[in-house]
């Protein structure tokens, strides 16, 4: 089998990328209608615009259940498959541990068709393995997914050895076959070798999209936005995720770019009826954002760790790419504040 992100339409793509409304979401158009937590926008590497995606998570045919569906969920002869979330799947009846990183994923590979996907998200308990449904308590939340067709295995052994000194993932519900390197094994041991730098990877996609995997170590002992995404792209950050308790500083460790905290997300400029307050998001992600004398750059940041100062004793990671066609939609509709630092849209 051949694996690869497969999207909204059933056919294989290069990457997607999902981001799921919360749960009672107050429809701004005439219906008013409330969101049940299942509806999402969608956007891959074919589409111009994120826009609501006419399937629901709960269904058969949306794009993260295709692309789940093709991992085994017991022993194959080639095809390796390693989930991780910082919470355990509740039916697992697992304790967590919290020296593990908090970062959410699948990671597998097919060793037969040199072929590899990469599912970073942000819903704590999900997935299990052979089942699709989202934990009840976490429809209430906006989420966010970012699925991509990696290159080839090599790849994929590279983001499982920066696992292995960064993100030191909770590994659960592993399939890996015989043939797989020690590189699989430890991952899924949680045999990690922690660094007490950050790592910042490049790697491409399967059509050659270039992307960019940012993480931190518990060790480091830094915010990853703040500290180390703003420093690496070299530019200033409109940041949001599940903030609760002490935020980290708004400028960089460089005290050159500004990092700024989203408050609320409103998806009627992209003609997809749903706003709602950060309180409601546990989404986690970031753009560049356009300020005096600094270029936007078109970043996007996909990420499974918070802007939270608790989170410098975590760790976990993003993944950053440019792309003009999502970052003008992101920036459409991100609110932050404080106004002097909302950037210009393009």
């Amino acid at each position: 089998m051949s694996l690869s992100a497969i999207g909204d339409s059933g056919k294989a793509v290069d990457w997607w990328f999902i981001y799921k409304v919360p749960k009672d979401a107050k429809a701004a158009d005439k219906s008013g209608k409330p969101a049940t937590g299942f509806e999402y926008a969608y956007f891959d590497s074919d589409s111009k615009a994120l826009a609501g995606s006419k399937h629901l998570l709960n269904d058969t045919t949306n794009a993260l259940r295709l692309t789940l569906q093709q991992l085994p969920v017991s022993g194959h002869p080639t095809v390796g498959v390693v989930y991780y979330n910082d919470e355990y799947p509740s039916s697992l009846h697992k304790t967590n541990n919290d020296d593990k990183g908090h970062c959410k994923g699948v990671l597998a590979f097919d060793t037969a068709a040199n072929s590899a996907i990469w599912l970073l998200h942000s819903t704590p308990r999900y997935a299990t393995p052979g089942s699709f449904d989202f934990p009840s308590d976490e429809l209430d939340y906006g989420q966010t997914f970012l699925c991509i067709t990696l290159k080839d295995v090599k790849t994929a052994e590279a983001i499982a050895t920066q696992m292995l000194s960064q993100q030191g993932p909770q590994a659960y519900g592993p399939t890996l076959p015989k043939a797989a390197g020690s590189v699989w094994s430890d991952l899924t041991a949680g045999k990690f070798t922690l660094s007490k730098t950050p790592s910042d990877i490049t790697f491409t996609s399967k059509a050659g999209n270039k992307f960019r995997s940012i993480a931190k170590s518990r060790l480091w002992g830094q915010d990853l936005w703040s500290d180390e995404v703003g420093d690496d792209l070299g530019v200033n950050l409109d940041v949001e995720s599940w903030r609760r308790g002490t935020t980290p500083s708004t400028t960089d460790s460089n005290k050159t770019d500004d990092i700024v905290d989203v408050v609320d997300v409103d998806f009627g400029p992209l003609q997809f009826p749903y706003a709602w307050p950060e309180t409601k998001d546990h989404a986690k992600w970031a753009q560049s954002i356009e300020t005096t004398g600094k270029p936007a750059a078109d970043w996007v940041c996909i990420a499974d760790i918070n802007r939270q100062t608790s989170q410098s004793k975590r760790g976990g990671g993003s993944i950053c790419f440019q792309h003009p066609a999502l970052w003008k939609c992101l920036a459409q509709i991100d609110q932050v504040t404080p106004p002097e630092l909302k950037k210009k849209t393009k």
